[in-house]
């Protein structure tokens, strides 16, 4: 982390802030002493010209005169104080205190022009002198009601001539010259109190306001900041590309997935899981180029973004360095090994959506290469993108308009090749990129949240077929469909299978779910719901056996009636004694557990007989038909003897899937 992120990260220390709170208190008893001197100076101003026409009046001169014009010339001492507009030197915390001194001795000067007042009214002993006591009790009021942001302006100047007010009354003698004297030096104590009160309030109204700034600001930091390892959030690279707007380009975004880091979790806990999290960002941070930007946006997700013309290696070389780095194994981690993959997109204009997007597209990319491997933005990856982009945004269309339907592949008796039952397989055949592979159709729907009306869309297929294959007589052919251990528990497929089948008077009998072999979040959850759709006579079939996670455990399950080999374990099967080993062993476990046994993806004869012999008896595959639509798929005879059903005019053929 360079200096510029440790200071983002941790924001202003304690006693920083106190100081910019302490110049902010400052700055305004400033401003707001300066506002209050364009009303007290005029006023005082005023004051003091209505004292100079009374002492003319009663045959006063030069003294007079001059007394006013000090009392002016130190007013607009200060009003030009006030106006003059300090420069951004003058703003730092010194700069303010000595204004704010200047200030307080331009209203010494004025108390001590002030104190003059007793020299022209013979010590107060004139028939004028209640007046001038008057004012003088008026403008000392003044000063400290416009100047209680700054007590030592106005005490300063009331202090000096109050003082000698007091002075000279009380030296006059008698009772109530006493009181007088006594008032006046109560009303200075009353005065400088109120001074230091008004103050010390002004100080700590402003110290609140500035505290609750320096609270917001480290709220905002905050919000802009992974706390486990002090990198940028997702927030705060927004706004850190935001701020990149007009650097120079090209940009590199680098988005960084741990491999293996949910093991450490799960054996470790998820005190060491952090700690790692914590080491990684250090490492990265230790190879980044001059000036990067470094956030982590996920659990186990890093970005790294950096202009390439500041960066000494290419983006290649710098990714290799850094899995290598994240690879390095760590004492604390003994029987796990993390490593990273890395997808990277370079961009001219640094735009955070798009960046990550690609990268992200990058990144699943180098995942597919295997661990520790990473992968550059290219021009097929953008084609794949606009295609999956494509794929996406038209599924729902192609779903509503019935684009996409399913088509229908035979499963055959090995040893009659009589048709038994049909599988239901995905077709769509978009206008701009073809034929759309069935995963494709899933993952899309899956990303689009439209997985379940495409299951809806698959089951109401099979209910037609069904229907069909009802009306022809054909009770003892079942139709299959697909279904993830996911699905199940995410949504309420059960109750819409088991609806839709009351609804439609469909057999359930004839229905048949093949569950691929993955691994649930809730398996309690996903068994209960097995257990309904058994229940009701629906048969559960266990798909690509051999390829899952818990295969073995699963047959122990007596609601599974039969398991399909995976097609690759039946491809060019009479070539491979291995794989024979594997398809007898599995057929003789469903032998002893009465379970029945299929294998898909047949495609030759001699894997045909290969099967027979080992005691498999139903086959799907290429050689006895692709999927086809549901027309030709109920006109479909596997003998080849004769049709079982109307034969239909210019039979299409399918894509397998």
């Amino acid at each position: 982390m360079n200096r510029h992120q440790e200071r983002l990260a941790a924001g202003p220390s304690s006693e920083g802030r106190s100081e910019a709170v302490d110049a902010g208190i400052l700055r305004d008893q400033l401003a707001d002493l300066s506002k209050g001197v364009f009303i007290s100076m005029p006023i005082g101003t005023v004051l003091s010209a209505l004292i100079l026409a009374v002492q003319l009046l009663s045959g006063g001169g030069l003294a007079a005169v001059l007394w006013f014009l000090a009392i002016a010339l130190i007013n607009g001492a200060r009003m030009v104080l006030a106006v003059t507009q300090p420069g951004a030197a003058d703003d730092r915390p010194q700069a303010v205190g000595a204004r704010l001194y200047r200030y307080g001795l331009l209203a010494l000067a004025s108390g001590v022009a002030w104190s003059f007042l007793a020299l022209l009214s013979d010590g107060y002993t004139t028939s004028q002198a209640p007046l001038y006591l008057i004012v003088l009790a008026g403008i000392s009021a003044g000063s400290v009601t416009y100047g209680t942001c700054y007590a030592p302006a106005s005490i300063n100047f009331i202090l000096l001539p109050l003082l000698i007010a007091g002075g000279c009354v009380l030296a006059k003698g008698g009772v109530e010259n006493y009181v007088l004297a006594f008032t006046i030096l109560l009303f200075l104590g009353g005065m400088i109190r109120s001074a230091l009160l008004g103050q010390s309030r002004f100080r700590e109204t402003s110290r609140l306001k500035y505290e609750a700034r320096e609270f917001a600001a480290e709220m905002e930091r905050n919000s802009r900041r992974d706390p486990l390892t002090n990198l940028l959030n997702r927030h705060g690279l927004e706004q850190a590309i935001a701020e990149l707007g007009l650097s120079e380009g090209p940009f590199v975004a680098m988005l960084i997935d741990l491999d293996g880091f949910k093991s450490v979790n799960d054996t470790y806990g998820h005190t060491i899981g952090d700690n790692l999290l914590v080491k990684v960002a250090r490492r990265i941070e230790d190879h980044a180029p001059p000036g990067a930007t470094i956030a982590r946006i996920g659990g186990d997700e890093f970005v790294l973004l950096f202009s390439a013309a500041k960066s000494q290696q290419a983006a290649g070389a710098l990714a290799s360095v850094i899995i290598a780095a994240i690879a390095n194994p760590d004492p604390e981690l003994n029987s796990v090994r993390v490593g990273a993959s890395i997808g990277i997109y370079q961009s001219e204009k640094p735009r955070l959506t798009e960046m990550l997007l690609k990268a992200d597209f990058a990144l699943y990319a180098a995942k597919r290469g295997g661990r520790n491997e990473y992968y550059l933005f290219d021009a097929g990856l953008d084609a794949a993108l606009e295609r999956k982009n494509c794929i996406e945004r038209d599924l729902r269309g192609a779903i509503e308009a019935g684009a996409l339907c399913s088509w229908f592949q035979p499963l055959v008796r090995l040893d009659t090749n009589a048709v038994v039952g049909f599988e239901a397989l995905l077709r769509w055949h978009h206008d701009v990129h073809g034929a759309i592979s069935p995963p494709e159709i899933v993952t899309a729907a899956r990303e689009t949240g439209l997985l379940s009306l495409l299951t809806e869309t698959v089951f109401l297929n099979c209910c037609a077929m069904i229907a069909e294959l009802v009306k022809h007589g054909r009770r003892d052919v079942r139709v299959a469909m697909n279904l993830s251990p996911r699905e199940l528990e995410a949504g309420n497929v059960d109750d819409m299978i088991l609806t839709g089948l009351k609804a439609r008077n469909v057999p359930a009998a004839m229905l048949e779910i093949e569950i691929t072999e993955e691994a649930p979040v809730d398996r309690d959850r996903v068994d209960e719901k097995v257990g309904r759709l058994a229940d009701a006579g629906i048969s559960i079939v266990l798909d690509d056996f051999g390829t899952g996670f818990s295969t073995l455990v699963s047959l122990k399950d007596r609601r599974i009636r039969k398991i399909k080999i995976d097609k690759d374990f039946v491809r060019d099967l009479a070539k491979c004694v291995e794989d024979q080993a594997v398809v007898e062993a599995v057929i003789g476990l469903g032998q002893t557990l009465g379970i029945e046994v299929m294998a898909e993806g047949v495609e030759t004869d001699a894997d045909r007989m290969i099967l027979r012999s080992l005691g498999c008896m139903i086959g799907q595959g290429y050689l006895f038909s692709a999927a086809l639509p549901m027309r030709d798929a109920l006109a479909f005879d596997a003998v080849g003897a004769e049709v079982i059903f109307e034969p239909l005019r210019n039979p299409r053929s399918g894509n397998a899937a």
